[in-house]
């Protein structure tokens, strides 16, 4: 059976759960953050959603040509850590402490996107999970090799293993980890 198309707009759910967003979050392990830390988290995965499905869309395909994890991770990382730059610009003081979940809800977007523009060719859910999970690695790579002082491969090996310490987080969350990940050889 033949897996339906990505959609090509972020479409608002509305349920007694919350939004998308506030799902994929807690799924995630965000339900631990401070709620203040989520609110800012939220609205910057708004303005990353809202450039890649608006402005951005044709420059991010372009800069995918081979539709490689490596590529669209590295746009994830990116976007992430830009962002939190631009936010710290304006005075905010913006905790790291879910930055890798902000990473995999913006590669979970910009997957959707290629997958729509035809960019990438992942024909079941388990071909599609494991791309992510593989361009997470390289979101976090991107982040690490970004200009931020407070993004190091101590704190990021602090954030994935706070992200791994239960079994339950991790099957709830669905983005499968590379083995050398979760044994601290990243």
């Amino acid at each position: 059976m033949m897996k339906p198309q990505a959609r090509p707009m972020p479409i608002p759910a509305q349920s007694n759960q919350g939004s998308v967003e506030e799902q994929d979050m807690a799924k995630l392990g965000a339900e631990q953050a401070p709620e203040e830390e989520v609110a800012e988290a939220k609205g910057m995965i708004e303005n990353i959603v809202s450039y890649i499905y608006g402005d951005g869309a044709g420059d991010i395909i372009s800069q995918m040509p081979n539709g490689a994890p490596k590529e669209l991770g590295t746009i994830a990382g990116n976007l992430v850590t830009n962002e939190v730059a631009l936010e710290e610009e304006e005075g905010k003081d913006i905790s790291r402490d879910i930055e890798i979940e902000m990473m995999a809800e913006i590669v979970h977007e910009l997957t959707d996107l290629a997958m729509y523009e035809g960019a990438v060719d992942l024909p079941d859910e388990k071909s599609e999970q494991t791309f992510m999970g593989e361009a997470l690695t390289f979101a976090i790579t991107a982040a690490m090799d970004s200009n931020d002082p407070q993004v190091n491969n101590d704190s990021m090996m602090r954030l994935v293993t706070g992200m791994l310490g239960a079994e339950d987080q991790q099957q709830a969350n669905g983005i499968p980890m590379p083995q050398e990940m979760m044994n601290g050889e990243a």
